[in-house]
């Protein structure tokens, strides 16, 4: 059974559809990629997939969204991760007036005590730096410190399946370079990752499959390295280069249209 799975999932903000129609799975164990150009509705899945959505003013008019089997689509953002799913949002959210121990308590929040314990060990092997700085100001900390806290305070619930929305972006090569690192370990582990990333490569790199979001709908999917090795891919739905017929037969990967 997939760990987690989108069935036909349509988003509105109001009058304007944000998602059309959209499926995917992110089987155990699994990072899944999901690319596009700005403004293709990545974001939006992730706030659909976490309960987020309704703080933006979004909702879910149609479809369904499992984790393990069990529905979670219209359940509270809290319900969300208590069924195991939590979001890193864009921009590195910290709080930033509480120190790196008051974050990280923060997202075990509702954690059983000897599980928040276990996810504080695992937190601080993976981000040694966090546990340095534990009585210092989020705000204090550099960016990709920041980037650090947000993953490490979305582990302490324990996740079986963790959403990051662009968590490379900003960031110096070698921070970069480092985070992506740490989401291989994540899900070695045992996390599912559903991964948002402008940076194709990294994405690529990391997945085992990716989908291609064009304006708000599925426009392309398939293995993460046959993806990788398609410059015809990389430059239709990409938007580096120039557009190639026959696409799909070549590449082996499955188109949908809308």
């Amino acid at each position: 059974m997939a760990e987690l799975t989108v069935d036909d999932l349509v988003v509105d903000y109001g009058p304007v559809r944000a998602l059309d129609g959209v499926s995917m799975r992110v089987p155990s164990g699994s990072v899944v990629a999901v690319l596009g150009a700005n403004g293709a509705g990545k974001t939006t899945l992730l706030r659909a997939v976490s309960g987020t959505l309704r703080f933006q003013r979004g909702r879910v008019a149609r479809g369904e969204i499992a984790v393990a089997g069990t529905r979670v689509d219209g359940v509270p953002a809290a319900a969300v991760v208590r069924r195991g799913v939590t979001h890193v949002p864009e921009g590195r959210r910290v709080f930033a007036r509480m120190t790196v121990e008051e974050n990280l308590r923060a997202g075990g929040l509702g954690t059983p005590r000897r599980a928040a314990a276990r996810a504080r060990g695992r937190v601080r092997e993976l981000f040694p730096v966090l546990a340095e700085r534990a009585h210092q100001r989020a705000g204090l900390l550099s960016g990709g410190e920041q980037q650090m806290l947000a993953i490490g305070r979305a582990l302490m619930a324990e996740p079986s399946v963790l959403l990051l929305d662009e968590p490379t972006l900003g960031l110096a090569p070698q921070m970069a370079a480092r985070i992506a690192a740490t989401i291989r370990a994540i899900n070695e582990a045992g996390t599912s990752v559903l991964l948002v990333e402008q940076n194709v490569a990294t994405a690529l790199s990391l997945a085992s499959y990716a989908y291609v979001l064009e304006v708000g709908s599925v426009a392309l999917e398939g293995p993460a390295a046959t993806l990788a090795d398609s410059d015809e891919v990389r430059h239709r739905y990409l938007g580096i280069g120039e557009e190639s017929p026959a696409l799909e037969s070549r590449a082996g990967l499955s188109r949908w249209t809308a």
